[in-house]
């Protein structure tokens, strides 16, 4: 009456991914991943490729200037002035940023006051608050997210020094 299942299909591997048979290795790098992701067992994939910040303002440090940097710069406390970089700048909780930003990738969980142009992804996470205009390729923004400004979220932004007017 009952059809026995053979060893064979109880054994069946199980794939870390979200889909069957998916490649891990080939996800985008996600410092700030979503909630979601933070509950799935891929998370842990992700946590061991995270870069050292080139640079860091901490919690209690206060900086007006200008800052050039090449890599990955952290601000968990405040800064105010110009921001140049072919890198990637992470804004912590706690951090405030009062500048435009240029940059290639961005992941802000504190205050951003000015505009922000990116050239590949843009991850607006926890109760972050932007007041300025966004410009980037890819966007991810979580539920809590503040933003005061204009939003132009769209592919043609990454392929603009390829067109030729």
């Amino acid at each position: 009456m009952f059809k026995k299942y053979t060893k064979q299909f109880l054994d069946k591997e199980v794939s870390p991914g979200l889909y069957p048979g998916e490649d891990l290795s080939v996800r985008p790098h996600a410092p700030f991943a979503t909630d979601l992701m933070n509950s799935m067992q891929i998370a842990s994939h992700f946590e061991a490729q995270e870069e050292e910040p080139e640079t860091v303002i901490a919690e209690n440090v206060e900086i007006k200037g200008s800052l050039k940097f090449e890599k990955l710069l952290r601000i968990d406390g405040t800064f105010e002035g110009e921001l140049h970089s072919s890198g990637k700048l992470v804004v912590g909780p706690k951090g405030s940023v009062k500048a435009d930003i240029d940059l290639e990738e961005a992941y802000i969980s504190g205050k951003v006051e000015g505009n922000i142009t990116v050239k590949t992804r843009l991850v607006l996470r926890g109760r972050a608050e932007v007041h300025g205009n966004i410009s980037a390729p890819l966007c991810s923004v979580d539920e809590g997210v503040s933003i005061v400004g204009e939003m132009n979220v769209s592919n043609a932004l990454a392929n603009a020094d390829d067109v030729n007017f």
